[in-house]
């Protein structure tokens, strides 16, 4: 991502923004914390031994750093073991840590006979201990040096870290752990944890196994002004870090002119076989600018291993780690970034900064879903485009936009996923085309259950209004697979949010749209059939997202060059329409000869997959199931007879549009034309065609146009 910051750096300095702070690149950022595995700040007092553990707030938490001259080894922050490993066999193992959870509960819970069985699990933390003493905190004494004040937090942190000893940390520690943990303050893993004998012995062997750790962050009670959880503590170990009590890191100079010197952006090669250091991003936690790693093949294989296959000294680092902090900020989220999904993190901005700037990466979609619920696309992106070409820049319609994604790959490894280079004229052309697409659908007879209000106490069936989805929000829709029932069966991983965005910048995209077609036809193939099943009942599905999965469709098939205005006079799409109106003419059968009696699925609802797969056939069957309901509606003159003899005659009207357009296929239907079959089900009749209100009983004389 080095290339990506780069220009993201230089875009920054040409606005004229002050850098943000710039943290040492042996200051780490903590484990990020959660309620299930937070982190325990251990107040310790001058003598070094533990007054008190409590869980650090998560917000203050992933504001800290911690000294970490070597991997494990750090300071102020360091993971501990469990104090004890229990040994269960494979049925005792599931339960165990939910009976203790309850036992923890009872008054005469006695730890000791709980843990009888529990070994000693804390050789490895008293080594890290000992190496925290011996090694890391010699090390920050020798750094800090005179610039350190004898009555500041940090001086006396380090005297009473001096004295520390690790066997009676290790009996304060578990003392004050069963206190905090009877409480409910911090949870049971940081006393024991639970495993089957196979396990043990896997750990036993090989002490990479992963072993569940509780992240620790070391505080003194005599501190000054603030402790040493504290951003400006934290901020003053920065400045001593730098050699610099004012806290600013030290200057560079000048490149000498020859390449020799020169690292690949033309500065200065010092430090350029140094670790990268790492940001803390929000969503993302910590994050490595480059890794360096000799045993990748992909290194090893030329002969060139970490800083010799690119070039990248500390001037270059420094400038990238300030522009991935200030982009990441949490103040700029929905401008500068936000949250894509599925563990992607989001970076959008003009290469021209604009002082006021605008919500480019909330337009595209990344940011949570309450916030999104509250904006609508098409507004959204007229809002950030009309900011964007008022900038004030002579050239603001050819304005650079830079966007990119990085996904966490695993712990230690980050990954841009998703790069795009766009221009603000290309971004407007693509929304505009986007809702275009998005409204490429018939007027569709869709409805739902309204919204309780005190003015309105019931719920009535309501229009449902098509809306425009956000980029990278459709590949949630397209990757959730919906059961025949209208449920969720789970979601699938075949597109990344990212995938939206190359829908909506890609000049040449109908590959993807295609792809993405095929599996949305699969994937939604249960919500569609859920839908179209209770829409012929004069039901209501209860099913989510219906004012954007038809947007999809309508998008996907734009993509594709189908158009509405063509595809609505096919007959695919004549097809639907004609499983519909017998499935009007079935409902109104059932009520006015079965008394209402309707089977689970009328004759033409049934067979929307068959219509699909084969159409000759399909109709066919049609024809058989539905002559007694087309004879009887021929010969009916009863109650409701003008509604009667209305479908009666569009379905002879639709009869003669299928055979003007071709008459029924011979062949399978495609993907694009699967859709439109569901679409053409789903589609109102003209308004001189309209059938009665869905809420109107059959058989009712009141007749009311749908919406």
């Amino acid at each position: 991502m080095i290339d990506e910051l780069a220009k993201a750096a230089k875009a920054i300095e040409n606005a004229g923004i002050a850098p943000p702070q710039d943290w040492h690149p042996k200051l780490k950022t903590l484990p990020k914390a959660t309620k299930k595995a937070p982190c325990a700040r251990v107040w310790l007092t001058a003598e070094g031994r533990i007054d008190d553990i409590e869980p650090l707030p998560e917000e203050q938490a992933a504001r800290l750093f911690k000294y970490e001259p070597d991997a494990g080894k750090s300071l102020p922050g360091f993971n501990v073991f469990p104090l004890y490993r229990v040994v269960k066999n494979p049925a005792e193992l599931k339960g165990a840590a939910k009976a203790l959870d309850g036992a923890l509960a009872k008054p005469d819970f006695c730890w000791d006979a709980h843990l009888a069985d529990g070994e000693d699990f804390w050789e490895r933390t008293r080594k890290v201990l000992g190496q925290l003493k011996e090694r890391v905190l010699p090390g920050l004494r020798k750094i800090c040096g005179e610039n350190l004040n004898p009555a500041e937090t940090l001086a006396k942190f380090f005297d009473a870290l001096e004295k520390l000893d690790a066997t009676q940390f290790q009996q304060d520690y578990e003392a004050a752990a069963k206190i905090k943990i009877r409480e409910g303050l911090l949870p049971a893993s940081l006393l024991c944890y639970f495993v089957d004998a196979e396990k043990k012995r896997k750990e036993d062997a090989d002490s990479n196994v992963p072993v569940p750790k509780t992240s620790v962050f070391l505080d003194v009670r005599d501190y000054t002004d603030f402790p040493v959880a504290h951003e400006r503590t934290i901020a003053r170990l920065n400045s001593l870090l730098w050699g610099n009590p004012a806290g600013e890191a030290p200057a560079q100079n000048e490149p000498a002119m020859d390449d020799d010197s020169r690292d690949a952006y033309g500065l200065g090669t010092d430090g350029a076989e140094e670790k990268f250091a790492q940001v803390a991003l929000p969503f993302l936690g910590g994050v490595i600018l480059r890794s360096q790693v000799k045993d990748k093949p992909t290194q090893a294989r030329y002969g060139l291993c970490e800083a010799l296959t690119f070039r990248a000294g500390s001037e270059s680092r420094k400038r990238a780690k300030r522009a991935l902090t200030w982009l990441g900020d949490a103040a700029r989220s929905g401008m500068t970034n936000g949250v894509a999904g599925d563990g992607e993190l989001l970076f959008a901005y003009p290469a021209v900064i604009p002082k006021t700037l605008p919500q480019l990466s909330l337009m595209l979609g990344a940011g949570r879903d309450d916030v999104l619920a509250e904006q609508k696309f098409t507004s959204l992106a007229q809002t950030v485009v009309n900011q964007l070409k008022g900038s004030g820049t002579a050239a603001a319609n050819n304005g650079e936009l830079e966007i990119f994604s990085l996904r966490k790959m695993d712990k230690a490894r980050t990954k841009v996923v998703y790069y795009r280079n766009t221009t603000v004229a290309l971004l407007e052309a693509a929304s505009l085309a986007w809702e275009e697409g998005c409204a490429n659908i018939p007027l569709l007879d869709i409805r739902d259950w309204s919204v309780k209000t005190e003015a309105n106490p019931k719920s009535r069936p309501e229009p449902v209004e098509s809306g425009t989805p956000f980029p990278l929000k459709i590949t949630r829709c397209l990757n959730t697979v919906w059961k025949q029932t209208g449920e969720q069966a789970g979601m699938v991983k075949t597109f990344t949010p990212t995938d939206g965005l190359r829908l909506l910048l890609d000049g040449d995209s109908q590959g993807l749209a295609s792809a993405m077609l095929a599996r949305f036809n699969q994937n939604a193939r249960g919500w569609l059939m859920d839908v179209c099943r209770r829409h012929g009942r004069g039901e209501i599905s209860s099913v989510a997202d219906k004012r954007f999965y038809p947007a999809i469709f309508g998008l996907l098939l734009h993509k594709l060059e189908h158009r509405k205005e063509t595809y609505m006079n096919e007959n695919a799409f004549l097809l639907g329409r004609c499983l519909r109106i017998a499935d009007e003419l079935h409902r109104l059968y059932c009520g006015k000869v079965r008394g209402g009696d309707m089977p689970p699925e009328l004759c033409g609802g049934s067979l929307l997959l068959s219509m699909q797969e084969n159409p000759v056939a399909t109709m066919a069957q049609l024809a058989q199931r539905g002559a007694p309901y087309i004879k009887w509606a021929n010969a009916y003159h009863g109650d409701d007879g003008g509604l009667v003899r209305h479908w009666f005659r569009l379905w002879g009207d639709n009869a003669n549009e299928i055979k003007a357009a071709g008459g029924v296929p011979l062949k399978r239907l495609d993907h694009a034309q699967r859709a439109e079959v569901f679409l053409g089900y789903l589609a109102s009749f003209p308004k001189k065609e309209k059938n009665v209100d869905m809420d109107v009983p059959v058989g009712s004389t009141e007749d009311k146009p749908n919406p």
